[in-house]
C-alpha cells in the first residue's frame, strides 16, 4: 500500500483542517494534496517512477512535506538530505544518491552549483509560495491518481546519521513507513485530536516519524524550523501542541533554561507526551522538562533501519533507567549472544535484535541494494549493545563497537555515563576508550559540569561508591558543550580528540 493514500483518505474526510504549517506557510488537507498531486504530475511528465530519486536540502517547511508526499504519490523515491552538513560531507551524499532532482534553497542551491553536480535543481525562496518550486508546478493539474504500491516498494532513502562511519543510505518501504506509523500510533495512544511538532528535522528518522504519525491518524503537522528556545516555548502555546520528538541535547537546554522563559505556558499546556533518546541524560532533567513544558517524556530506542522500543506514556509506569518495551505491530525484539547469536537470558548482555515488517531489508548503493545479512530465524543485528530484564524491558548499553575492552573486562560505556550523570554537579557526560599499550584501552570520560569546583578527585570518588574499579575514568576532561554531529547525536570522533592517541594507565 503506499502509505500518502492516508493524504487522501483524510482529504476527502475533513478538507478544510489544518494539515501543516510553518512560519510562512499554512495548508488545509486539500491544498496540501491539492500541491502534492501537481508536484506529482511534474515527475509523471519526466518520466520519473521507482528507480528514480528526487533529494531534498531543506529546512523544516511546508515544502520539504510537499516534496516528500509528491514523490510519494508517483511511485518516486524521496530522499530528505542532511541540511546541517556542508563541504565535502554534503558533496558525497549529493554524488552518492544521485538524484533526477534537488529541492533546495537559494543560499544552498550556490553550494550545490560549486560541487558541478549535474542534478537539476527546483528553489524554494525564504517567502510564502516563492521559487522556481512553485513556478514550476503551478501549470499542472490539482488531482492525481496516487500509485499503487506494495509493501516491499521503496517509500525513500535516509541516510544514517553516521556517529562512527559514513552515512550510510538506508531503504524505507512503504511497509515499514505503515508499520512504525501504526505501532507509534498504538503505543502512543495517537488521534486526529493531536496537534504534532516536528523540531527534528525531517531527514532525520524521528523527525519523518512524526510526520508519518500526524499524517496516518490526520493531526495536523506544525514545523519548526530551528531551533530557538523562545519561539519553541511561544510555538507550543500558540498552536497547542500534543506531542512531538526531542533530542537529548535540546531537552537539557530546556532544563538548564531561566524558568521566566516558560512563562507563556502558564494555563496552557497541552502536552501529553514527548518521546526520544540518543545519549544518556541525568534523571532530574528528564523531571525538570515534564514540570516546564508539560506531559510525559517516553525514554526509548529507534533506529534509522527500524527497530524501537519505548517506555508507556503513563507517568506512574514510565522510568528514565531502561528504553522501554517493543511493539509486535512494528517488529520483534530479541538479544543474542555475540557469537553464537542463539537467544540470551533475562538480564544477560548481548546484541539487540529485532525482525519484522517495521525494518528496512538493507542500503542502497548506487545502482543496486545492499541487503542486510540476517542471522538464523530472520533477526537482523543491529551492532548495539543491551540486555531484557524480568519486566521485558529493554536497556541499552551502547554500541559493540564503542563496548571498551580494558585489562581483559568489558567496560559498557552507558553504565559509566549513567553513574556520572547521577551526580548532581554533571549536567552531561560521554565515556570513551582510549587506546593503551598495556591494558588496551583505558576508560576515559569528557564531562560538562554544572559546578566548576568538582573537580577530578571528586568524580573519582563518586565512581568508586558505584562502579568497580576497572570501570572509573581514568582521565577526565572538562568542556563546556559536547560535540555533536549536525543530527544532534554526540560526535563521538571529535570526543576522542580532547584525549591523547596512547595515554598511561594509572593503578587504582
Amino acid at each position: 500500500m503506499n502509505f500518502s493514500i492516508f493524504l487522501d483518505i483524510k482529504t476527502r474526510s475533513h478538507p478544510h483542517e489544518l494539515a501543516v504549517a510553518d512560519h510562512r506557510l499554512r495548508l488545509s488537507w486539500s491544498e496540501l494534496n491539492h500541491y502534492c498531486s501537481q508536484f506529482a504530475h511534474f515527475l509523471k511528465e519526466h518520466q520519473l517512477g521507482a528507480n528514480h530519486r528526487i533529494a531534498f536540502l531543506l529546512p523544516n517547511r511546508v515544502e520539504h512535506v510537499i516534496a516528500i508526499l509528491g514523490c510519494m504519490k508517483a511511485g518516486v523515491v524521496g530522499v530528505p538530505l542532511n541540511w546541517r552538513l556542508a563541504g565535502e560531507e554534503l558533496r558525497k551524499i549529493v554524488s552518492h544518491c544521485d538524484a533526477s532532482f534537488l529541492i533546495t534553497t537559494q543560499s544552498r542551491s550556490q553550494e550545490i552549483l560549486a560541487f558541478k553536480s549535474p542534478v537539476s535543481m527546483l528553489i524554494v525562496e525564504d517567502g510564502a509560495q516563492h521559487g522556481s518550486f512553485w513556478k514550476t508546478i503551478e501549470k499542472y493539474p490539482t488531482t492525481f491518481a496516487t500509485v499503487g504500491c506494495q509493501s516491499h516498494d521503496v517509500a525513500n532513502l535516509l541516510y544514517t546519521s553516521g556517529t562512527t562511519s559514513t552515512p550510510k543510505s538506508a531503504i524505507h518501504t512503504h511497509g515499514m513507513r505503515l508499520s512504525i506509523a501504526a505501532t507509534m500510533a498504538d503505543c502512543f495512544q495517537l488521534s486526529s485530536k493531536d496537534i504534532a511538532l516536528a523540531v527534528s528535522p525531517l531527514f532525520h528518522t524521528s523527525g519523518l516519524s512524526v510526520f508519518s504519525n500526524a499524517l496516518m491518524v490526520g493531526c495536523p503537522l506544525i514545523l519548526l524550523e530551528k531551533w530557538d528556545l523562545h519561539a519553541f516555548v511561544e510555538l507550543i502555546a500558540k498552536e497547542r501542541i500534543t506531542f512531538m520528538h526531542l533530542i537529548g541535547t535540546l531537552l537539557i537546554d530546556i532544563a538548564n533554561a531561566p524558568e521566566d522563559i516558560f512563562q507563556p505556558l502558564e494555563g496552557k499546556r497541552c502536552m501529553r507526551f514527548t518521546w526520544g533518546g540518543g545519549h544518556l541524560i541525568n534523571p532530574e532533567h528528564f523531571l525538570a522538562f515534564e514540570k516546564r513544558i508539560g506531559g510525559v517524556f517516553s525514554l526509548g530506542y529507534a533506529r534509522t533501519e527500524g527497530g524501537l522500543a519505548y517506555n508507556p506514556i503513563d507517568v506512574n509506569l514510565r522510568n528514565f533507567e531502561n528504553n522501554g518495551l517493543p511493539n509486535k505491530n512494528s517488529s520483534e525484539l530479541a538479544v543474542l549472544h555475540l557469537r553464537t547469536h542463539t537467544h540470551e537470558p533475562q538480564g544477560v548482555i548481548g546484541e539487540i535484535c529485532f525482525r519484522g515488517d517495521g525494518l528496512s531489508p538493507g542500503y542502497w548503493d548506487g545502482k543496486y541494494i545492499r541487503y542486510m545479512p540476517l542471522y538464523d530465524g530472520g533477526w537482523h543485528p543491529t551492532g548495539d549493545l543491551g540486555y531484557i530484564d524480568k519486566q521485558q524491558r529493554l536497556h541499552f548499553l551502547g554500541r559493540d563497537d564503542s563496548m571498551i575492552k580494558s585489562g581483559g573486562e568489558n567496560v559498557f560505556p552507558d553504565e559509566v555515563a549513567a553513574v556520572l550523570l547521577s551526580i548532581p554537579q554533571i549536567s552531561d557526560a560521554v565515556v570513551l576508550g582510549i587506546p593503551n599499550e598495556r591494558m588496551g584501552a583505558t576508560v576515559a570520560a569528557l564531562v560538562v559540569r554544572s559546578d566548576p569546583s568538582f573537580g577530578e578527585k571528586d568524580i573519582d570518588t563518586a565512581c568508586r561508591a558505584a562502579l568497580a574499579s576497572y570501570k572509573i575514568p581514568r582521565q577526565i576532561v572538562f568542556t563546556d558543550t559536547l560535540p555533536k554531529l549536525g543530527s544532534g547525536k554526540i560526535d563521538l570522533a571529535q570526543c576522542k580528540q580532547y584525549f591523547p592517541e596512547k595515554s598511561n594507565f594509572v593503578a587504582s
